[in-house]
């Protein structure tokens, strides 16, 4: 099949960068099962349970503590690979101009923020476990959706200015213009905001943030830039259409459903895979928190099965 012309676009060049990112995608996915496996397997998890459990000032702490200690460590292993497929391929790309320390702060940034969702996260969710070893993925499954739902309005609102700048944009025409054609679309939009993408990224993008008469819309400055009025229009219609269509309630219907059967799969899977490595992993039941990895490799294999139908769902939105 000949290569199509694109006005603009370099092609080849395009589809050279989507195998490129295609193929760490998969090996990223087998390096991070390979060391969750050996991590486990190896009793590496048991001897760092025992190690924060030896220095929390209080018993309570040990889980908490555990969590902490295995984010930094997770994070450590796969910063090389992150740096080489965030960064210096997208350096050779041309798809960034940020430097090496920016992007080390940034990813430093990343880690403060996942470890002060997780650690709580995960240590309600061992106590959930320990008191209620029957019925715990029903709880946390039924827990994990509206968590999502908030976390997934609210981030651009509380997580992403910790990285980025957001301010309304200058040209008010372009703003009005923006929520004219929400208004048609039966979307009202409080708001049209830029941010500094530019700081990371060549790559224009745009996105919602808040709920009901709060919703803002957000365009990258990388987009304002470069984008002619009607082109922003095209890029706001296509945000646009998710929210007049509830594509986002539809993806959120199946990740909680997704979400249910994974965590099922996982309360029958789990014990027997436990008992039967326990000679070797140290971990002492469902409920021991050397186990953390274990439940992080059920989950990413769950959800690598999972990835064909949920990308078939997107697809087809």
């Amino acid at each position: 099949m000949p290569t199509p012309t694109i006005p603009g676009l370099d092609v080849p060049r395009a589809k050279r960068y989507s195998r490129i990112k295609l193929a760490a995608l998969l090996l990223n996915t087998a390096l991070s099962f390979a060391r969750l496996g050996w991590f486990a397997g190896s009793g590496h998890s048991a001897r760092l349970r025992d190690k924060t459990q030896d220095v929390a000032p209080d018993p309570r702490l040990a889980t908490p503590a555990y969590v902490a200690a295995y984010g930094v460590l997770s994070w450590l292993a796969g910063l090389p690979f992150a740096y080489v497929t965030g960064h210096v391929v997208e350096r050779r790309f041309d798809l960034t101009k940020q430097g090496t320390p920016a992007w080390l702060r940034d990813a430093a940034k990343g880690l403060v923020v996942t470890l002060a969702l997780e650690v709580p996260a995960a240590t309600v969710s061992y106590a959930v476990i320990r008191r209620r070893p029957r019925d715990w993925w029903l709880i946390l499954a039924g827990a994990t959706v509206p968590l999502l739902v908030i976390l997934g309005q609210f981030a651009p609102v509380l997580i992403l200015p910790l990285f980025n700048k957001f301010e309304p944009i200058r040209d008010r025409v372009l703003a009005d213009r923006v929520k004219d054609l929400g208004k048609r679309a039966g979307v009202p939009i409080a708001d049209v905001l830029r941010v500094d993408m530019s700081r990371q990224t060549e790559k224009p993008n745009a996105f919602f943030a808040g709920i009901g008469h709060t919703k803002r819309i957000v365009l990258s400055d990388t987009m304002l830039d470069r984008f002619s009025p009607s082109e922003v229009d095209a890029v706001v219609a296509h945000e646009l259409g998710h929210q007049a269509h509830g594509d986002i309630w539809r993806l959120t219907a199946l990740f909680a459903g997704m979400g249910t059967g994974s965590a099922y799969a996982i309360h029958r899977l789990a014990p027997p895979l436990f008992d039967r490595a326990a000679p070797r992993t140290g971990v002492r039941g469902l409920g021991d928190v050397a186990g953390f990895p274990l439940f992080e490799l059920l989950g990413g294999l769950l959800g690598f099965v999972a990835l064909p139908l949920q990308n078939a769902v997107s697809r087809a939105i």
